[in-house]
C-alpha cells in the first residue's frame, strides 16, 4: 500500500491514514560510537605507539645487558683463582706478578710423566708448627713485595706477618701514605712442596665485608698447565660457613658447608686430606665433604702449603667489598700441621 508521494515504511504510521496492520519486525539499533571516539584528534598515533614500542625493547635489552655483563659470584671466584678466562689472554699472562717460589723441574717432570695418581709417591716431611721460635722463615717463604692482582686492594708485606706469644698474625691494614696498594697484607707458604697428605691449620679468622682467609695448597701454573689448588676459605661477610674447592687445570669443583659456629668468635681446627683419587675437609676433627670425582683423580702435581689473608672491592658478588671502617682485620694462626695421611687432628 502507497500514498501518492509518500513512502510506506511497515509498521509507522502514514499521516491521514488509518495503519494497517502487518507483520513487523522490531529491530534495536545497534551502538552508536560516542562522539568523537573515532575522531583524528582522539586517536593515539601510530608513529607515538611504534615510538614507545621500540622504546620499552630498548630498555629491555639495556636491561639484559647489563645483567649478562655483571660479574657472578663465580666469575669472582675464578679471578681470585687465575682462572678466570680475562687472565688467559697473551697480555693478561705477560702482565701477572711473579709468585714466589715455584715447584723444580724434577717434580713437575714426574708430574707429566705419571700414568696414573696411583703410580705416584707420597711427598713431604710430617711438621706441626706452633710458632714458638724466632725465625719461621727456615719453613716458611713470607710473601713480600707484589700483588696477586688488580681485583686485590692490597700487596703482600712481610711486615704484616707478625709473630705473637700466641702463635702467628697475619695482618691486613692500610699502608703509608704514597703507596701504590691502599693496604698491606700478610701470607706464607711452605718452601716444601708435597703430594698426598693431611693439612690442617687451628685458626681464629676476622670478620670483614670484602676481607677473605685462605688455606690452600697450589701448584702455579706451567707452560701447558693451569694451576691446581685445593682450598679452603672463609669469607668475613659469613663466618658461619667455610667454602671447599678444589681448582684442577682451570677448572673448580665448589661446595659451601655451614659450620656450627662462628669462625670469627674462637679458635678451631681445618684441614683437609689429599690421596690418590679423593679429597676429604674436616672441622675440628669431623668429616664434613668428600670430593672423588675426576678433578680429585686428577690432582697429582706437588703442591706448597699457604696460608693468607686478603682484601677486595672488585669482587663484592662473592665476597663483598671491602668497608674500611671495619679494618684492621687480622688473621690468628695457633697452628699449622702436615702428616702424610689423616689419622685425626694435629693441632689440638
Amino acid at each position: 500500500m502507497q500514498d501518492a508521494g509518500f513512502p510506506y515504511f511497515p509498521g509507522h504510521f502514514r499521516p491521514g491514514f488509518w495503519h494497517v496492520s502487518c507483520p513487523v519486525r522490531w529491530m534495536t539499533p545497534p551502538d552508536r560510537p560516542t562522539p568523537g571516539r573515532l575522531s583524528r584528534a582522539a586517536r593515539t598515533p601510530a608513529w607515538l605507539i611504534a615510538g614507545l614500542a621500540l622504546g620499552a625493547l630498548a630498555i629491555l635489552g639495556l636491561a639484559i645487558l647489563l645483567g649478562i655483563g655483571r660479574p657472578t659470584a663465580d666469575d669472582d671466584r675464578a679471578i681470585a683463582a687465575r682462572e678466570h678466562p680475562s687472565q688467559h689472554t697473551p697480555e693478561a699472562l705477560a702482565a701477572m706478578p711473579a709468585p714466589g717460589p715455584v715447584a723444580d723441574a724434577e717434580a713437575e717432570a714426574a708430574s707429566a710423566a705419571a700414568a696414573s695418581a696411583a703410580a705416584l709417591p707420597q711427598m713431604g716431611e710430617a711438621f706441626i708448627d706452633r710458632f714458638d721460635r724466632a725465625d719461621i722463615t727456615n719453613r716458611w717463604f713470607i710473601s713480600d713485595g707484589w700483588s696477586n692482582g688488580p681485583w686485590m686492594v692490597n700487596d703482600w708485606r712481610a711486615s704484616e706477618v707478625e709473630l705473637t706469644p700466641a702463635g702467628l698474625t697475619l695482618h691486613l691494614r692500610k699502608n703509608p701514605e704514597g703507596s701504590e696498594w691502599a693496604y698491606g697484607a700478610g701470607e706464607i707458604r711452605t718452601h716444601d712442596f708435597f703430594r698426598y697428605g693431611y693439612f690442617e691449620a687451628r685458626m681464629r679468622v676476622p670478620r670483614g665485608s670484602g676481607v677473605i682467609t685462605g688455606l690452600f695448597t697450589y701448584a702455579d701454573r706451567t707452560d701447558k698447565l693451569r694451576p691446581n689448588e685445593i682450598d679452603i676459605e672463609i669469607l668475613g661477610r659469613d663466618t658461619g660457613a667455610a667454602e671447599l674447592t678444589l681448582h684442577e687445570n682451570g677448572k673448580a669443583t665448589w661446595h659451601k658447608h655451614r659450620l656450627s659456629f662462628d669462625s670469627a668468635g674462637g679458635f678451631h681446627t681445618y684441614g683437609f686430606d689429599w690421596q690418590p683419587g679423593y679429597v676429604r675437609w674436616y672441622v675440628d676433627g669431623k668429616l664434613v665433604h668428600a670430593e672423588t670425582g675426576g678433578a680429585a683423580q686428577r690432582l697429582v702435581r706437588p703442591q706448597q702449603l699457604l696460608v693468607s689473608l686478603w682484601g677486595s672491592k672488585k669482587l663484592g658478588a662473592w665476597a663483598g667489598e671491602l668497608n674500611p671502617s671495619e679494618g684492621p682485620w687480622r688473621l690468628d694462626l695457633a697452628c699449622i700441621a702436615y702428616a702424610p695421611s689423616y689419622s685425626g687432628p694435629l693441632c689440638d
